[in-house]
C-alpha cells in the first residue's frame, strides 16, 4: 500500500511533462516564418522603389476635383444642348457655353463636331486632371 502511495505522486507527475514537439507542427512554424521574412523583404523592397511623393498635396487634390466638377458640368451642358437641339447634335465651338465650374479651367478640345465630342481639362503641366466623351 505505501508502495502504491509512493507511486502515485510520480505517475501524476509523469503526466505533466510537456509535450514532445510536432515534427510536422515545427516544419509548417519553419516554413510560415521563411514566408514572413521574404514577404517583409518585399514590403521593403517596394517602400524603396515607392516615389517619396506618392501622398497628394492638398492643393493637387484640390485641383483634380475642380477640374472633374468642370468636367461633369461642361458634360451636363452638352447632352442638355444636343436633348434640345432639333437635330439631335452637340454645339459647335461658337455655341459652346462653358458653365461657372470650368472658369478658370485649362479645357482642350480634343473633338468636337456635332455627334461626338471628347474634351480634357489639365494642369499647368500639361497632365489630364479631368476628361469626358460623349457621342
Amino acid at each position: 500500500m505505501k508502495a502504491g502511495l509512493l507511486l502515485l505522486p510520480a505517475m501524476l507527475l509523469s503526466g505533466c511533462q510537456a509535450p514532445r514537439p510536432d515534427p510536422e507542427a515545427a516544419q509548417q512554424i519553419a516554413d510560415l516564418s521563411a514566408r514572413i521574412d521574404a514577404l517583409e523583404g518585399e514590403v521593403s523592397e517596394l517602400k524603396a522603389r515607392r516615389p517619396n511623393s506618392s501622398t497628394p498635396s492638398a492643393g493637387d487634390v484640390t485641383a483634380r476635383a475642380a477640374a472633374q466638377n468642370c468636367a461633369i458640368a461642361l458634360a451636363r451642358a452638352l447632352e442638355l444642348f444636343r436633348q434640345s437641339s432639333l437635330g439631335n447634335r452637340y454645339p459647335g465651338p461658337s455655341q459652346v457655353v462653358l458653365p461657372d465650374a470650368c472658369e478658370g479651367q485649362r479645357l482642350g478640345w480634343k473633338k468636337l463636331e456635332a455627334g461626338q465630342y471628347t474634351f480634357a481639362i489639365t494642369n499647368r503641366n500639361g497632365e489630364v486632371l479631368a476628361q469626358q466623351s460623349g457621342r
